[in-house]
């Protein structure tokens, strides 16, 4: 028989090992399931988990773009916890809440206070805006003891209730913290303390990104109480409990020492900004701050954006700050950028009430004096405004937008003040241009004669010199800049009569300048365009053969007499003047010509001075590290064709001829014959010389002395009989190429720094002046076809004739690009580019480009309207020039005063840019070398006399050579000599070079 019950309960003790398993296997997934969400926490912090955010607010804004942040109680926490240990908080101490709730201190503030034991001293944000009266209630009446604040409201309290009240021998403060911006220098926290004071100063850095400090440190006392340790800068410190920070380099490398930015985080030190629900334990945050890693130590530098680019260099607007905060007149300073290009500092003075009795003008021109002895002149602020106080944001951060308001209103009322009379017009000129050229305040007035550039002027401070003149009489002078450039005092002021006093006001005073010039021929009218005479007289001209001129910017013409012009391009490619680029002949020939060419004197020339400019020998893969290419580079330069032939480019000087003064025009070659044996170099310098040189053996053919500095560059008329100059006396020289002989001068009206160019259809010679006119020439009828005045604005660079449409373009200093009829002289159209143009236009079939003082290149098509613009970080004083790699494919090179080359497209897309050691004035040049796979070329000089040889479609360095003086002159190539003038009085021919490297297995662009 079966027992019932025993199976009832066979079964439920089966049913009870069913339940038990499935228990077991609840409690695993359960197990399993906390094991996940614990392993999840590990790798994610998520601020969706309840209680694990602490607080929420938003940044400032002041630093970048206002940002949610949600901060965890695990990242706040071990801020407060460390910055108590280190500030020694118990609770005797009495601690300022001087930030707002919506800024995060505060929370460190309130905390430090709780959980301490201390007391947390509120009061109402009125209080914060009168200095003394804080003082006062958290010195005298509270005994604050601890204090965490900005520079920017301990610098309101003044100097003078600093050392007497906050930082005095008695003062309650045993703790100051300044963080939230750039620490003071050593200098000014000195002059802040009383004699005696012991009180321990921090400096503390952090973003809100990462809630709060992330790094302290304490200024030593000895430091504080030496004499002679203001110039050490204060480091950022060490970081505080749980944090990491990481200093990179642009390219996202760690660095040990030099500058980069810095990235703030840590395990438990992470913050949530706007979207983000999750993110990894660790994570770095960007600052935008920039430090210079030195010995261990941070040493900030200041915040990205506040590195701008002034003239071409980079300026530190913090460490311009303090600086000015360093000078004895100063109580506290800011450094702001103001209507795009001014650099202005906004001054609190040491004593408000003294400097008020005194002259406004003699402090503010003691503040840029000072600062010249201290700064570099790219870095010397542009104007200096006093305050009362520096203006503070709720946050007690500078308030730039309210300096830049102040600024905005002060302009706004010296502009519509009555005008200036005549004897208050004379002295502010004298006063600027004492200011401007930093001469000091109690030199006599200058001479009414004195040139502004013979006093230590240049082209940069008449930029400023006019901007400051026209804030004087408070409106646009128009075509102020040149006459700056080029006039006496007497002239400059002169002009400012007749622009805003007396515009109708007769010419006498500037024809009496004149007197001693040649008496002028009749000029035809502007509208006679009839050239028949002139044409005949060129066909009968005596040919001379086969000519070919080289000038700068790889301008290649063909003068053959034989050949009808009109076959001849608008302007002649690169490979048109291959045959002249290129040594056609073989080695042996080659050897053979240059000993039979080359006189015994040549070496005798050279000198020893070669000792001070050794040949340098470079590889081409050993400067790739200065080219900066853009991501959509469609440059054609395949490094693989360099595998087995790579070649080392070398630079040597073959002659150099003397000038007797600085050579800052530039080169004109002229090859004559077939075989190009004869080819002589045209150049003029300073010292009113001007020299034919053969260009193989460096020997002087002829030289003549002419009535002015020459500037300006040679051209060759079309008969190839004549070499036609510019001079300082206003004359345009034409002399005989053959002998130097004069065949006819023709005087304008005021200086000629212009390039003159020849027509090559009409023979036409066109050329501007600084009286504001261009001119078109008759050369062998000795006349002047027509004349056209530019509407004001000295026409100082070369003008360009485009072959179709028939059109001369003419930049002036007065801002405008014309588009000229150059059988008429009548005016096409005109636009303004809104800075002084100093560049030369250059003309393609479609396009016309133009570089701009704004720091622009400019396009436009031959209807005058604007295709692009594209923007460099300085000046452009250089003249654009064209690279032909093919029919569709065109590039424009382009230097800057921003240290860089640039190389466009047609569309004004950057195909690549190379960094220089200073400005680039001089014109690049492109070219080929045989010995290096014809690959094309281009040659640029910086300022400093540093030669650069690149490779065109990439920007590749090749080479390099240095010089021995500055150089604004532009180079010239020819087969492969380079020729160009330096300012330390010679004109240079250097010889490339080159040779094989027993390399094989390097390939370009490669890490070996």
């Amino acid at each position: 028989m079966t027992n019932v019950g025993s199976l009832g309960s066979e079964a439920r003790n089966e049913e009870n090992d069913i339940c038990s398993q499935i228990g077991d296997l609840k409690e695993a997934r359960l197990e399993t399931t906390e094991e996940h969400k614990e392993k999840h926490a590990c790798e994610y912090a998520d601020c969706q988990r309840h209680g694990f955010v602490a607080y929420i607010l938003q940044t400032s804004g002041t630093t970048g773009t206002p940002k949610i942040v949600r901060v965890p109680h695990q990242c706040i926490v071990p801020n407060v916890q460390h910055l108590k240990s280190i500030f020694e908080v118990s609770s005797d101490d009495v601690i300022f809440m001087a930030s707002p709730l919506t800024f995060d201190p505060s929370i460190v503030e309130m905390f430090l206070a709780l959980s301490s034991g201390a007391t947390l001293l509120i009061i109402p944000p009125v209080i914060k805006m009168m200095p003394k009266r804080l003082a006062n209630v958290l010195f005298n009446h509270h005994k604050v003891s601890v204090m965490q604040a900005t520079p920017t409201l301990i610098k309101r309290f003044g100097s003078e209730v600093l050392a007497s009240v906050v930082l005095s021998v008695n003062t309650s403060l045993r703790v100051l913290a300044l963080g939230g911006e750039a620490f003071p220098s050593l200098c000014v926290l000195k002059s802040w303390r009383g004699e005696g004071n012991k009180t321990q100063i921090y400096n503390l850095y952090g973003i809100t990104e990462v809630s709060s400090w992330a790094t302290y440190y304490k200024i030593p006392e000895e430091t504080l109480c030496s004499a002679t340790r203001c110039e050490e800068h204060v480091p950022l410190g060490f970081p505080l409990l749980g944090t990491t920070l990481d200093v990179m380099d642009n390219s996202g490398q760690l660095i040990l020492e030099g500058e980069g930015q810095v990235f703030i985080g840590g395990k438990e030190r992470v913050c949530f900004l706007d979207d983000e629900i999750t993110v990894h334990p660790g994570t770095m945050r960007a600052t935008g701050d920039w430090v210079i890693v030195k010995d261990g130590h941070m040493y900030y530098l200041g915040r990205q954006d506040n590195q701008i680019k002034r003239h071409g260099k980079r300026v530190n607007l913090e460490s311009v700050q303090q600086v000015a905060e360093g000078l004895k007149q100063v109580d506290a300073g800011v450094v702001i950028k103001c209507d795009q290009d001014k650099l202005v500092l906004f001054v609190v003075p040491r004593r408000i009430s003294e400097q008020r009795k005194g002259s406004t003008t003699n402090f503010r021109r003691d503040i840029l004096l000072d600062l010249g002895k201290h700064l570099s002149s790219h870095a010397i602020p542009d104007d200096v405004v006093q305050i009362n106080s520096v203006p503070f944001t709720a946050h007690g951060k500078i308030d730039r937008t309210s300096l830049i308001q102040t600024y905005q209103e002060k302009t706004k009322a010296k502009n519509s003040k009555s005008v200036l009379g005549r004897k208050e017009l004379w002295e502010g000129i004298h006063r600027l241009w004492k200011v401007v050229l930093n001469l000091p305040e109690d030199l006599p007035d200058v001479s009414k004669n004195c040139m502004f550039l013979y006093s230590g002027g240049d082209s940069l401070k008449a930029l400023r010199l006019a901007e400051e003149i026209e804030t004087l009489v408070g409106q646009t002078v128009f075509g102020l800049t040149e006459v700056i450039l080029n006039s006496s005092v007497l002239d400059i002021y002169n002009h400012i009569i007749n622009t805003i006093f007396f515009e109708a006001k007769n010419k006498e005073e500037l024809k009496d300048k004149n007197d001693r010039k040649m008496k002028r021929k009749t000029i035809k009218d502007e509208s006679a365009g009839s050239h028949s005479k002139q044409i005949k007289q060129w066909r009968s001209a005596a040919s001379i053969g086969n000519i070919t001129t080289i000038s700068r910017g790889s301008r290649i013409a063909k003068l053959n007499t034989n050949v009808s012009y009109e076959k001849c391009e608008n302007r002649p490619d690169i490979q048109e003047g291959k045959g002249l680029m290129d040594v056609e002949s073989s080695g042996e020939e080659r050897k053979g010509n240059y000993s039979s060419d080359v006189s015994e004197n040549m070496n005798a020339n050279i000198s020893l001075n070669e000792e001070k400019m050794p040949v340098k020998h470079n590889s081409w893969e050993s400067f790739i590290n200065k080219v900066v290419k853009p991501p959509h580079s469609d440059g054609s330069f395949i490094p693989e064709d360099y595998v087995t032939n790579c070649r080392t480019v070398s630079m040597k000087v073959r002659w150099k001829s003397d000038t007797a003064k600085c050579v800052d025009a530039s080169p004109l070659l002229v090859i004559s014959g077939n075989s190009g044996s004869d080819t002589t170099v045209y150049i003029g310098s300073h010292s009113h010389r001007m020299q034919a040189i053969n260009a193989l053996s460096g020997e002087i053919k002829w030289e003549r002395i002419l009535g002015g500095r020459i500037e300006s560059s040679a051209c060759m008329s079309r008969c190839g009989n004549f070499i036609i100059v510019g001079c300082y006396d206003g004359s345009i020289c034409v002399l005989r190429g053959s002998d130097g002989e004069t065949y006819w001068n023709f005087c304008t009206w005021n200086s000629v720094k212009c390039s003159p160019i020849v027509d090559p259809d009409l023979g036409l010679v066109f050329v501007g002046s600084h009286d504001q006119h261009v001119y078109a020439l008759d050369i062998l009828g000795k006349e002047c076809v027509w004349k056209l005045h530019c509407g004001g604005g000295a026409v100082f660079s070369t003008p360009c004739l485009n072959k179709s449409p028939r059109l001369l373009y003419v930049a002036t200093l007065g801002e405008s690009l014309l588009a000229v009829n150059p059988d008429t002289g009548s005016v096409i159209w005109k636009h303004s580019c809104g800075k002084p143009l100093f560049s030369s236009p250059l003309c393609t079939s479609q396009s016309v480009y133009i570089g701009c003082v704004d720091g622009s290149l400019q396009c436009f098509n031959h209807n005058g309207d604007q295709l692009w613009q594209f923007s460099t970080g300085g000046p452009i004083f250089s003249s654009p020039c064209i690279c032909s790699f093919s029919a569709t494919n065109q590039k424009i090179i382009c230097g800057s005063y921003d240290c860089f080359v640039y190389c466009l497209n047609e569309d004004g897309d950057l195909a690549w840019k190379f960094e220089t050691s200073q400005q680039v004035y001089a014109v690049p040049f492109v070219f080929t070398n045989c010995d290096l796979h014809d690959e094309t070329l281009v040659a640029v000089i910086s300022t400093d006399g540093n030669l650069w040889i690149l490779v065109a479609a990439t920007g590749e360095l090749v080479t390099s050579y240095s010089l021995p003086g500055e150089v604004f002159s532009s180079p010239v190539i020819w087969k492969k000599t380079l020729i160009v003038g330096c300012r330390n009085n010679y004109v240079y021919c250097l010889e490339m070079s080159t040779a094989e490297q027993k390399k094989t297995e390097m390939v370009l662009g490669e890490n070996e």
